[in-house]
């Protein structure tokens, strides 16, 4: 983008006069149908967005909630994983209930949608819901958004779990657990119950020249676990 300022882009040729108020200024200028078009706004990435909204000023009215709301629509329907074909009609497994989500609610949740596929999550979705555990869709509401502190903390953990933490505790098996996430300061993360025992391991070291190390995706490491789990029934 050019460093010229936004007057000088808009104003240029008619030798009638400048532009009379900064949102005729706006209004006018070329990038603008870039920003404000529903074909292209798809165009630009979160962070193109964020850069935008903290560097250009003049630009960030076209970045508000009703905009970043109709992104993360966007973003949720465009996630292959999360759509089923149930009777012939394509269901959502997720939505969001950001009617009162405010601009950085709604930042952090097109974050949580565009950061990585859902593939995997949208089969532990569809499973608990034909289990019983949970209702379909799945509404998520910003505290369970608000589980990651920023972006850097999400893009942190093993992307499968980064997902959990913002959907498993809509998983209720019935007996006051959830398929909930916790994480721990000192890289520890447990899942169902915040107690020792419930430990997962994830990522375990493996030697520098192993071919794994060579060709594994960062986003998506591997996850081993094995939580045993009884239910005694008295006599």
């Amino acid at each position: 983008m050019a460093a010229s300022s936004p007057a000088a882009a808009a104003g240029g040729g008619g030798g009638g006069g400048g532009v009379s108020s900064q949102q005729q200024q706006e209004q006018q200028h070329p990038f603008t149908y870039i920003f404000v078009g529903r074909r292209t706004f798809w165009l630009l990435s979160l962070t193109d967005i964020l850069r935008l909204r903290a560097t250009c000023t003049w630009l960030r009215s076209l970045f508000g909630a009703a905009q970043l709301r109709d992104r993360l629509r966007q973003s949720v329907g465009s996630q292959a994983g999360l759509r089923r074909a149930v009777n012939g009609k394509q269901v959502q497994l997720v939505r969001f209930d950001d009617d009162q989500f405010g601009v950085c609610d709604l930042l952090a949740a097109v974050c949580v949608m565009e950061e990585g596929d859902w593939m995997e999550m949208g089969e532990v979705i569809e499973l608990a819901g034909q289990c019983g555990y949970c209702e379909l869709p799945v509404i998520l509401t910003a505290n369970d958004i608000n589980t990651h502190i920023n972006k850097t903390a999400y893009g942190s953990l093993a992307r499968v779990l980064a997902q959990l933490m913002v959907v498993g505790r809509h998983m209720d098996f019935g007996d006051r657990r959830r398929l909930q996430i916790f994480r721990h300061g000192n890289g520890e993360v447990r899942a169902i119950e915040d107690e020792p025992g419930f430990e997962l391991i994830v990522d375990p070291p493996l030697a520098a020249g192993h071919l794994y190390q060579q060709h594994r995706l960062l986003h998506d490491p591997p996850v081993d676990s094995r939580i045993s789990y009884w239910v005694i029934i008295g006599r």
